[in-house]
């Protein structure tokens, strides 16, 4: 199986929007010296890679580390302020991840905004602690507050350019 043949292949990865851009990488890769043949074929590989399947990645890793961390900093803090700091942190990662995808905002909002009402939860499980984990749901309503605030600064930003 020849470079091309590969590139062929990996062209299928790319979603609708990006296919010409594939098609016409492939198309001029005839047109490119043998000598340079090999490298021109591996950055249509690396372009197919990193609009197939890094596009399609990159939000749910992106808010796996944001339920991280923020379950992180629920757990490790301490201080008086620790609930407030939790809550910054919910509401900042809540906010980026609703300005990197605004169509996506509500689920940023209720997987932040249950985080921390599930560690609370998982830790009462384990030690036996009655409680009301449950009640820190409440949290879910910042969590999609902060989601379609930066949702909407993405969408002003859109506007903005759009005007300029």
């Amino acid at each position: 199986m020849n470079g091309e043949q590969v590139l062929t292949i990996a062209m299928r990865l790319l979603p609708r929007d990006r296919r010409e851009l594939g098609e016409a990488l492939l198309a001029e890769a005839s047109q490119v010296p043998a000598a340079r043949r090999t490298a021109w074929l591996a950055g249509g590989l690396w372009f197919a890679f990193r609009e197939g399947v890094v596009r399609r990645v990159r939000y749910p890793l992106s808010l796996a580390v944001a339920v991280g961390i923020l379950a992180t900093v629920d757990r490790i803090g301490t201080s008086d302020d620790a609930e407030k700091v939790t809550l910054l942190v919910l509401l900042a990662s809540a906010a980026v991840l609703g300005f990197l995808a605004p169509r996506w905002a509500w689920l940023a909002g209720l997987a932040l905004g249950s985080t921390v009402a599930g560690v609370e939860l998982f830790f009462a499980a384990q030690t036996g602690a009655s409680g009301g984990p449950a009640s820190m749901l409440v949290l879910i309503v910042p969590g999609l507050i902060g989601a379609y605030a930066g949702a909407a600064t993405a969408w002003f930003r859109r506007r903005l350019r759009r005007m300029v």
